[in-house]
């Protein structure tokens, strides 16, 4: 008699959108954040948001507690192109127990929100003192020749009206070589009143945004409760005043922002920090905290208002880990970002390198100011010591051009620093420690220098991740930074085998400083190879040329060959995954584009085959009672999509199974499938897509 074979197909419609963060990241639980769509910003006050869709939504998350999260932001506004609206992001609580990713799909899915996301705890980049270190305290701050920051002081000393915010574990306000440094806020002297009427009470002398009060001192009983001191000691250590040490920006100001919490009511705040030293008048930025990979569309909000809406100068440090990675702030776009080198200029051991990275530092060995008490000081090593002196450079270069925007000021930074390429223990890294050893006085001085940035780039068609034998076109937008430039040309070239650059030239011309330049009319074009293995990351080179020798390089990363395809061809549009999954591959994924319809918000939370001949004997891929997805079928060939459809405007298939029981498995049904799907363009069958599978029984009995 045959078996009874039942067939189910797993979907959880809970809502759903393709998250853009890491489930490595570290996150802080039961809170998460969004930003409603432009177009929905007047129904929005600081605790509420009168659209019913999005309010049921809340509910049924369980959310506690929602806020608009900057309410006092400027604007996006249509003369500072690229800039946001911070005010559309609003923070939400969730009551405990509730999965932040669930909820964040289940927002997206009313179709009011541009983003919703975790929120990421960056931790302070770690590095223990070098025991080594201890005997060149007699030798001082031999990093101060290196970079040539004494030169430089011929030329500008900084000034007091520039202010660089710390944002970090606190500092020690009594300080020998601090206490002189601090930016106070005269307008809200301390006596409970918020003179100045920006929202904060008593905020004089910094703020601690993670326990939200107007005490940025550190606490010894926290984890590296220095760290922030000897941050800023790089940047602002206080000169000439017969003690101590002289921090490359001089008699530029510091304002400190505590991001980490001594109280059981706060919470990490390295972003929010970020807002607040842009909204309150600082010119310069220090990040020296960060965690690899986690990309974040919220983070780069922030970042992008800060450098574009407020113009400051955001200069992060690169990361500790000797690898080749992404580190996020420092991977961000208009963020200066920072490796460290050690005293021969060449890499630290440690440090991480990207061609993210902007130039690079000194990082071992970097006296600076302890803060245990108010007269100690001690070396240090790491990229967190490398970022602040960028950030007092930065801060000299701002005095020295006032007319400067961010991004201007970090063109400087970069194009003149010195080549360390030549070194034998940097040969091998070149492009990955940016243009160089920072060099203070050549970026004070120099009024010569030129370059070229490509601020924007749009794939068509555009997608996550492209197919074998996709074709695609890539249309960027160069700006000229500083000096006028003529001859411009843009060459892009694959550095992979498997993505082939067919038209890759485009010749921008001449242009003024801040002037910009399109090739939208004529796309670079590409091709993906036939054999590109799975979920391959292919890099392209941009490399900018113009007359006089200019030369620069910037560098493009996209996925093919995804373990999965979209049916797209209609108004519905539907993923197919190699293994049996419709909308992601796997649980809280990134891979995959769910199920929409009409460019509507995700409406799939979940989705897979599922397969039982009994309750005991069941294969799937979908969520089990332990929370985790069941692995049972695996890929006998990958899904794709056919080249030449027959049935329809798109046609894909692939093979999976699960295995055959056996005493081990008693549990396995024993199935080969083949999965095919299918998608019309033709106004008669836009609002659907078919999926069939084809079983054959691969047990021994019949």
């Amino acid at each position: 008699m045959p078996r009874l074979l039942h067939i189910f197909l797993f979907l959880a419609l809970l809502s759903s959108s393709r998250p853009v963060w890491s489930q490595t990241a570290p996150q802080l639980p039961g809170t998460l954040v969004f930003k409603l769509r432009p177009e929905f910003k007047a129904l929005g006050t600081t605790d509420q948001i009168l659209l019913p869709k999005l309010q049921q939504a809340l509910e049924k998350v369980g959310a506690t507690k929602l806020r608009q999260k900057f309410p006092r932001t400027l604007p996006a506004s249509p003369e500072l192109p690229g800039s946001v609206d911070l005010q559309l992001v609003y923070q939400v609580s969730l009551k405990t127990g509730v999965p932040v990713a669930k909820a964040c799909r289940a927002l997206l899915q009313t179709g009011v929100l541009e983003y919703a996301e975790p929120l990421n705890f960056r931790p302070p980049l770690y590095q223990p003192n070098d025991p080594l270190a201890d005997s060149t305290r007699t030798d001082g701050q031999f990093y101060l020749k290196n970079i040539q920051a004494y030169r430089a002081w011929d030329i500008t000393q900084g000034d007091t009206s520039i202010v660089i915010g710390i944002t970090d574990t606190g500092t020690r306000y009594s300080h020998e070589d601090l206490r002189g440094q601090l930016k106070r806020n005269y307008a809200d002297p301390i006596d409970g009143l918020d003179n100045d009427n920006d929202g904060y009470v008593d905020n004089f002398r910094g703020w601690d945004v993670a326990d939200n009060d107007n005490d940025a001192s550190i606490n010894m009983a926290v984890f590296q409760p220095v760290h922030g001191i000897l941050v800023t000691g790089c940047a602002v250590a206080q000169p000439d005043n017969g003690v101590g040490l002289a921090g490359v920006g001089f008699k530029c100001k510091y304002l400190p922002l505590k991001i980490y919490p001594n109280t059981t009511t706060g919470s990490f705040a390295g972003f929010e920090a970020i807002v607040y030293a842009a909204d309150h008048g600082c010119q310069v930025i220090n990040v020296s905290w960060g965690s690899p990979g986690s990309r974040s569309q919220f983070e780069q909000d922030v970042i992008t208002y800060a450098a574009v809406n407020r113009n400051a100068v955001v200069v992060a440090a690169a990361g500790n880990t000797n690898a080749e990675l992404d580190f996020y702030p420092a991977s961000y776009d208009h963020v200066v970002s920072v490796a460290a080198l050690a005293p021969n200029d060449e890499k630290s051991g440690p440090a991480t390198y990207s061609n993210h990275v902007s130039l690079s530092a000194p990082g071992e060995q970097v006296l600076t100011i302890l803060g245990n008490n108010d007269s100690d000081y001690y070396p240090v090593n790491g990229s967190s010591f490398a970022s602040p002196l960028v950030a007092g450079a930065a801060a000299l270069v701002r005095t020295r051009f006032p007319q400067f925007t961010a991004d201007q000021i970090a063109a400087q930074l970069r194009q003149t620093a010195d080549d360390v390429y030549s070194l034998p223990g940097n040969s091998a890294l070149r492009g990955k420690l940016g243009t160089g050893r920072l060099n203070v006085h050549h970026a004070v001085r120099f009024t010569d220098r030129r370059e070229a940035r490509i601020i924007s780039t749009q794939t068509a068609p555009a997608r996550q991740a492209y197919q074998p034998n996709d074709t695609l076109q890539v249309a960027i937008t160069v700006q000229n930074l500083l000096q006028p430039v003529s001859g411009l040309t843009v060459t892009l070239t694959s550095l992979s085998p498997y993505l082939t650059v067919r038209q890759g030239t485009f010749a921008a011309g001449a242009l003024p400083t801040l002037g910009r330049a399109t090739n939208s009319a004529a796309p670079f074009r590409l091709a993906v190879a036939a054999n590109v293995p799975i979920n391959t990351r292919a890099q392209l080179r941009y490399r900018l040329t113009a007359d006089n020798g200019y030369q620069t390089d910037q560098f493009l990363t996209l996925t093919l060959n995804p373990d999965y395809v979209v049916l797209d061809a209609g108004d519905l549009h539907l993923t197919l995954t190699s293994r049996g999954n419709l909308g992601y591959d796997g649980l809280g994924s990134d891979l995959g584009q769910s199920v929409t319809y009409k460019g509507s918000a995700p409406l799939l939370y979940e989705g897979g085959l599922l397969v039982a001949t009994s309750p005991t004997r069941v294969a799937d891929r979908v969520r089990n009672e332990r929370n985790e997805a069941n692995q049972d079928f695996y890929a006998l060939s990958q899904i794709q999509l056919s080249r030449q459809p027959v049935r329809a405007t798109q046609e894909a298939s692939g093979v999976f199974q699960d295995s055959v029981p056996t005493t081990k498995r008693p549990g396995s049904v024993g199935l080969r499938i083949r999965q095919r799907g299918y998608a019309w363009s033709t106004a008669a069958d836009r609002d659907y897509a078919i999926v069939e599978y084809h079983l054959q029984n691969i047990t021994p009995t019949r």
